[in-house]
């Protein structure tokens, strides 16, 4: 009876560490995918306003 009580002891402590683990990693790769869509959007605002402000220098607007 003891020996049982342990054994479902452990693997009661591996089963959890098991899941808790798992779900570590699928949030850190949830995390990953918002945060390139984040980065991606960035790059295309940065992008289309180093355009304007270059747009801009052409007409004489700014001054470099």
């Amino acid at each position: 009876m003891e020996n049982r009580r342990f054994t479902v002891g452990i693997v009661s402590v591996y089963l959890f560490s098991v899941g808790l683990l798992s779900e570590m990693i699928f949030d850190r790769i949830r995390f990953d995918e918002s945060r390139t869509v984040l980065l991606k959007e960035l790059d295309e605002h940065t992008h289309r306003l180093h355009e304007r402000l270059m747009e801009m220098e052409r007409e004489g607007v700014v001054e470099r």
